[in-house]
């Protein structure tokens, strides 16, 4: 009989995951069970950029790992025929910074991945943001990608139910009431509201608010340090962000946000004050101490057990670390099921 694996969530992380099982697990029967689908998720009202953002203490190489792998694949993606209809474009991106040091501050190690990557001096971020009073001390510019899941999501979704995926529309109680059912394995995608789905108090919302606004004259993302105003053009419109308010489960857009933000964009890039705004948008991203992802199992009050599979907590980086965060997914999910269960350690640690 063929393995049953149920991947809970439908998000980036969730649609990435079940379908690259399905295609390294040759047979392999995956549902996805989830509450929200696109165009409801928080990736839908992301901008999509491939950059590693608000990850904390998430360890260096494992970040570089997986954002290299996503790269590898969206690059391939974005040189198929397919680049138009997945939502892919190619960018540069300008980060500039006010921090002392400038363009002499240490890069991480991700900044291996893009196709190019350089230090900007301060002269130059100052006549990038083309402000006469810029305090602007340096920052870097790199080509990256957008892949805008307002795209790529029904992409993903229709791939996976090509290949034989099905579909569940519920909210998802307990990990406990699929014990005793024929999944062999559960793989948890379910983000921020892991905290009440698992006990994990240390996944907090880090609530992101942004505007879309019509500036077809934009062509380059532009960042402002790491929590500070960003621009990033996507096909029909250009997202102005943002916010990184931990601890806020507030999903509707505030105006004093939105006032906040515009004023800090138009600023950046002066031109901004002639776009109209055409949405206002509110989001939860899944902030964690690190990425969780690890084998676990948990067992109901019958005493049946259940392998899971945690993939969550992936802060603002959930395009950035998707497909390599799968890749790890499908090496345990392999483990489990064709591994003796005596030769792998299980962890139950949050």
């Amino acid at each position: 009989m063929a393995p049953h694996v149920a991947v809970i969530g439908a998000g980036i992380i969730g649609l990435s995951t079940a379908v690259l099982a399905q295609e390294k697990i040759p047979g392999l029967q995956v549902t996805i069970i989830s509450e929200h689908f696109s165009p409801h998720t928080t990736g839908d009202g992301s901008a999509g950029l491939w950059m590693p953002y608000c990850l904390k203490d998430t360890p260096q190489n494992k970040i570089l790992r997986w954002s290299s792998k996503t790269y590898d694949h969206i690059l391939k993606l974005w040189k198929s025929n397919e680049a138009g209809d997945v939502g892919i474009s190619l960018i540069p991106v300008y980060k500039l910074t006010e921090k002392s040091g400038g363009e002499d501050m240490e890069q991480p190690e991700w900044t291996k991945v893009p196709l190019a990557h350089h230090i900007i001096n301060s002269h130059q971020a100052q006549k990038l943001a083309s402000l006469s009073d810029s305090k602007f001390t340096g920052g870097t510019h790199c080509i990256s990608f957008t892949l805008e899941p307002t795209y790529f999501l029904p992409y993903l979704m229709q791939k996976f139910k090509v290949n034989g995926g099905k579909v569940l529309h519920q909210k998802v109680e307990s990990l406990q009431q699929f014990c005793g059912q024929n999944y062999d394995v559960v793989i948890n995608c379910t983000g921020v509201q892991a905290h009440n789905l698992v006990g994990d108090k240390s996944v907090q919302p880090v609530r992101g608010q942004v505007l879309r606004v019509n500036a077809p004259w934009v062509f380059h993302a532009a960042l402002e340090g790491n929590e500070g105003n960003y621009i990033i053009p996507n096909k029909d419109n250009v997202i102005l962000g943002g916010t990184q308010q931990e601890g806020n489960w507030n999903t509707k857009p505030d105006p004093a946000d939105s006032m906040s933000i515009h004023n800090g964009c138009c600023k950046l890039m002066p031109g901004l004050k002639e776009a109209v705004i055409v949405n206002e948008w509110a989001g939860l991203r899944p902030g964690r101490s690190e990425v969780r992802l690890e084998r676990d199992h948990v067992r109901d009050k019958y005493g049946n057990k259940l392998e899971v599979i945690h993939n969550y907590g992936h802060g603002g980086s959930g395009v950035t670390l998707s497909w390599g965060c799968a890749h790890d997914v499908v090496n345990i999910l392999k483990d489990i099921l064709y591994s003796q269960p005596s030769t792998v350690k299980l962890s139950s640690k949050l």
